[in-house]
């Protein structure tokens, strides 16, 4: 087996150019047409077929791909986990609206320094489809926001509990109160996110209990928009504390006086049952979910160091 064809193959798929593959690989196009058809002789199939200006794969070789792209990380896998070797990749699965964005900059930097030549790739998964996506072999980590669970093909590893905050614009009438309670808030306008988030559910349950009346002003899948949506007064919302600290420090946001402990989740890392760990993907998990105190204190100065 030449594993060579395999990574040709992904390549031209990528670019859905034979040329550029050609550049990015530092091949020539005509090694690169080589190769392809060295593999489709291989197979009798045809793996390409051009599409107006674009090489998109054919049915066969669509599946073709598939196989090729898990038997490229399992060499690479392989190496690491047998060999001991620091070179490599592997994937981590995450959605727009998880802390990541927030809290991941720090930790990648830290495994960078330590492990330069292995690559993370972060896959955008919707937030309901993670457990999926794990049991499935698309991602090799996972974050989730969520309750603590059970889940016999999936091992949990916490990263840290994260408090919801209700937020608003600081000239909102409720922010300059000391002290809150959920009736306050009827009658007030409410901006969500999409249906079905943790996020949501948390809000969406609070108001309910407390049958607190309201008008949803917005429903918006993305934290960012969110938060400007919250400064320009268009109404308050449920966030998890982590994505508007820098806003709540610099005066642009108000987190409303309401002592309510029930605004908590989990932030996990989680990986399937059989994943073969390599040493870099332990020592990633290690750094998140079990650091040590010199680890921490690195990981907190860092995190003051970069703009949210």
């Amino acid at each position: 087996m030449d594993l060579t064809l395999y990574k040709t193959a992904l390549e031209v798929a990528k670019w859905q150019n034979f040329t550029k593959a050609g550049e990015s690989l530092g091949y020539a196009q005509s090694s690169v047409t080589s190769q392809v058809q060295k593999l489709e002789a291989e197979y009798g199939i045809e793996i390409f077929e051009r599409i107006g200006k674009k090489m998109r794969p054919t049915p066969a070789g669509d599946i073709l791909l598939r196989y090729a792209a898990k038997l490229v990380k399992l060499v690479e896998e392989s190496k690491i986990t047998v060999a001991g070797q620091t070179t490599g990749s592997f994937s981590i699965g995450t959605h727009e609206t998880t802390l990541c964005s927030y809290m991941l900059p720090p930790y990648l930097g830290a495994f960078k320094r330590r492990y330069p030549q292995i690559t993370i790739s972060i896959h955008e998964v919707p937030e309901n489809d993670i457990y999926r996506a794990l049991k499935a072999g698309e991602c090799d980590l996972g974050f989730i926001v969520d309750r603590e669970i059970k889940d016999p093909d999936l091992v949990f590893e916490k990263v840290q509990e994260e408090e919801f905050v209700i937020i608003a614009s600081p000239d909102h009438p409720l922010a300059d109160q000391p002290y809150i309670v959920p009736e306050d808030l009827n009658g007030s306008e409410i901006l969500m996110s999409k249906t079905g988030s943790r996020c949501r559910n948390l809000f969406e349950k609070f108001l309910r209990n407390h049958h607190i009346q309201y008008t949803l002003s917005y429903e918006i899948n993305n934290y960012e928009t969110v938060k400007k949506c919250a400064m320009h007064g268009l109404g308050i919302t449920l966030l998890p504390i982590t994505t508007v600290a820098a806003e709540t420090q610099n005066g642009q946001l108000a987190i409303l006086p309401l002592d309510y402990p029930n605004f908590k989740l989990q932030v996990q890392l989680c990986y399937h049952t059989k994943r073969q760990l390599s040493m870099p993907m332990k020592a990633f998990i290690q750094s998140m979910c079990h650091p040590t105190p010199h680890e921490r204190l690195s990981l907190e100065q860092a995190s003051r160091a970069l703009p949210l």
